[in-house]
């Protein structure tokens, strides 16, 4: 009877395993990310006023939606960077302190949800990234 054999190298293929690993955690970050730039875009329902330093009419967000884009430097801080010492972890976030106090809210405000929302809605490409085979 013949028999078919083949050697590998148990660490060459956990590094692939691991590199591909990797990378689909990075193409789940991003999408993450894009999630919740898509979220900060949009018109809104609150209130109008004028803007002081424009003269332009601004419509704010009304309270439960996501935040009303002004200047845009929500939107444009929220990114993804890896984790320092994992390779298969990312952080994905804002560096703006006023970030938190619009998804959560504040005794003087309701919460303007943006980031848990639009990761949620995210989830089921979030999760076919993570799980993208080998091929």
């Amino acid at each position: 009877m013949a028999q078919v054999r083949s050697t590998f190298n148990l660490d060459e293929v956990i590094a692939d395993i691991e590199g591909h690993t990797q990378i689909n955690a990075q193409r789940a970050a991003f999408k993450a990310e894009a999630a919740i730039k898509r979220q900060l875009t949009g018109q809104r329902s609150g209130a109008q006023y004028k803007v002081s330093e424009t003269g332009k009419l601004h419509t704010a967000s009304a309270e439960g939606e996501s935040p009303a884009v002004l200047s845009g430097d929500l939107r444009a801080s929220v990114t993804t960077a890896p984790a320092p010492g994992n390779a298969k972890l990312y952080y994905v976030g804002s560096d703006k302190l006023y970030a938190v106090h619009l998804e959560q809210g504040t005794k003087f405000m309701e919460p303007r949800p943006y980031f848990v929302k639009a990761v949620k809605q995210a989830l089921a490409d979030i999760r076919r990234e993570l799980g993208r085979s080998m091929n």
